[in-house]
């Protein structure tokens, strides 16, 4: 059997949100400024030994008037431009503080480390210097800061830079961890280093010693909710999901109005309790209504537990306010396409832009199209994009096009767009396996023996072709050994995948082990309920003098797929009836 899957999209958005996000939100660098906090400071004063010339004080001057009228992009220049030129502490604090306003994460980094030189035991100057350079990912540099302030009994940034450091690859958290394990030797009272001592570990797989590190955090500081969020993180990645999600329902309920953790807990949820999750990003919506992330999960879970209507509401809010623009459209395409209505369905599938979501929503749109008798307006629509989009997404567009022609039953223009595709895309995977899949329908089997065989030249453990071409050398020909090698090494690869366990089925039942292929049939037909297993195991209980059963088991396939012409074509072959 030859089969492609498709990850859920709803699911795999939610749940992987960065953990790390909601930790370093907790964490002790200075938080991103707002512009609201942001006020016109009085004229600066001439210091005794120190005195600022016409030209500086008219550039303050205009600076403050432009933070009046919030235009901080002025305020921004002139305030860099005379921290340089007047090394005056106060004018580069405020320098700082406009960068970090506009995210200017360069021009803030420059002015808190001029801030720093300038006055050099000012704990914030270092603090926000810590933070600008974890942005940078220069965590060296952040950390012996963090080492500085930790020698001066000021707070740290311990925490932040490790969470950050998660995100990096395992060498260099390596090298970190080590510095991070000689100070929380040293400083073992000291909560921060235990915390980010903690995370180094669980990124470094360490799970053991991370959880005993986080321990030693919540000796520490009992109350803390970083802690037990950390060790909730930890508890996941050791496999123990009910423990992890027990652990956050606790932390929420003590600390119902931490919004990082109760994002954290329905983010989990989606992958176990979708109803659950949705409860909690509904309160998380109340408590945060203007945050288009936790608005646009809320969406989406609605969505995948089937509440279209508020799903539908939240998506439109969404677009209303300029958020998730291309995922709301598609969302709300496949919404009203579950609905049958097919004209707003189209409207908003057209429009979704080159992204994650654009090939699925092209494919939905012309297969609308199709349902609608409008082929040849899909094709239209494909041949307009193809031109437009980028080279990723021209070679799915190819492929859509001949589904869409193949399934009109135009199958040489579908193989003529494939092989169109190829000549742009000759290495192209995925469009060698279209075409042997069309090949395979029209009984050309040489042309699509060929074509697989260039995968496997391309790629060797592409477990997909190797069942394709093992699968049709079992069903439309006698090469039954030689279809075996190839089965048996596409099961080594993938012995979980239903359509590998069923072609292991398929070719032992023409190879006459009929005892090895109904064990590997029934396997694949509980891992994957399908018409087309259903129609194999059927046929080999029949052959197998076990007819009440193979009668039984086309029921349930006909139930799946009333209109499986499989099924009906077996029995029509066997003689069999119902």
């Amino acid at each position: 059997m030859t089969r492609l899957f498709v990850p859920n999209p709803i699911r795999t958005f939610v749940i992987s949100a960065s953990a790390c996000t909601f930790l370093y939100g907790c964490a002790s660098a200075p938080q991103q400024e707002d512009a609201s906090e942001l006020r016109p400071q009085p004229a600066p004063q001439q210091v005794a030994d120190r005195s600022f010339t016409t030209e500086s004080l008219y550039a303050l001057l205009v600076a403050e008037m432009a933070i009046d009228r919030k235009r901080y992009d002025i305020a921004l220049n002139n305030y860099v431009q005379q921290a340089a030129a007047t090394r005056d502490p106060n004018v580069t604090a405020q320098a700082t503080r406009i960068a970090r306003i506009l995210k200017a994460h360069q021009p803030a980094l420059e002015m808190a480390q001029l801030w720093m030189e300038l006055e050099p035991n000012n704990s914030d100057a270092q603090l926000i210097a810590s933070a600008e350079l974890i942005e940078a990912n220069r965590l060296d540099d952040a950390l012996a800061i963090s080492e500085q302030l930790l020698a001066q009994d000021e707070a740290t940034a311990f925490d932040a830079i490790a969470v950050k450091a998660a995100d990096n690859d395992l060498a260099s958290v390596t090298s970190l961890l080590t510095r991070y394990e000689s100070l929380a030797a040293r400083h073992p009272q000291n909560y921060q280093l235990q915390l980010g001592l903690s995370v180094l570990l669980q990124r470094a797989e360490r799970n053991d010693e991370a959880l005993v590190a986080i321990k030693r955090a919540q000796k520490l500081e009992p109350d803390n909710v970083r802690a037990g969020f950390q060790e909730s993180r930890i508890l996941q990645q050791m496999g123990q999901q009910d423990l992890a999600l027990d652990k956050l329902a606790v932390l929420v309920e003590e600390n119902p109005e931490n919004i990082g953790l109760r994002a954290r807990y329905a983010r989990i949820l989606a992958g176990t309790d979708i109803q659950a999750s949705r409860e909690q990003f509904t309160i998380l919506n109340k408590q945060s209504p203007g945050d288009r992330d936790i608005l646009f999960s809320l969406a989406l879970v609605e969505m995948e537990s089937g509440h279209l209507a508020e799903a539908e509401e939240h998506f439109l809010q969404l677009l209303q306010r300029g958020y998730y623009q291309s995922a709301a459209h598609y969302h709300l395409g496949m919404i009203y396409d579950k609905r049958q209505d097919m004209a707003p369905a189209l409207e908003h599938l057209l429009q979704v832009e080159q992204g994650p979501n654009y090939l699925a929503a092209m494919a939905k749109a012309t297969e609308i199209l199709a349902r609608l008798n409008r082929s040849q307006d899909a094709i239209a629509v494909l041949q307009t994009q193809r031109p437009q989009v980028d080279p990723a997404y021209r070679e799915g567009l190819y492929m859509i096009e001949s589904d869409v022609l193949s399934g009109t039953g135009q199958m040489l223009d579908a193989e003529t767009v494939l092989t169109t595709g190829l000549s742009e895309f000759p290495d192209s995977t995925r469009l060698l396996y279209a075409r042997a899949m069309l090949y395979s329908r029209i009984d050309n089997m040489s042309a699509a023996e060929q074509d697989l065989k260039q995968i496997l030249a391309l790629t060797p453990d592409n477990a997909a072709a190797l069942n394709a071409l093992g699968y049709t050398l079992a069903d439309k020909t006698d090469r039954l050994e030689e279809a075996y090698l190839y089965i048996k090494r596409a099961y080594e690869l993938t012995p979980d995948d239903a359509a590998v366990m069923d072609s292991m089925g398929w070719v032992q039942y023409r190879l006459g082990n009929l005892k090895e292929a109904i064990e590997q049939l029934r396997a694949a037909l509980k891992a994957m309920p399908d018409h087309e297993i259903a129609a194999h195991l059927g046929e080999v209980l029949w052959v197998s003098g076990v007819r009440d059963e193979a009668r039984e088991i086309w029921r349930s396939g006909l139930e799946l797929n009333p209109r499986s012409a499989i099924i009906r074509e077996t029995m029509q072959r066997l003689k069999a009836e119902m």
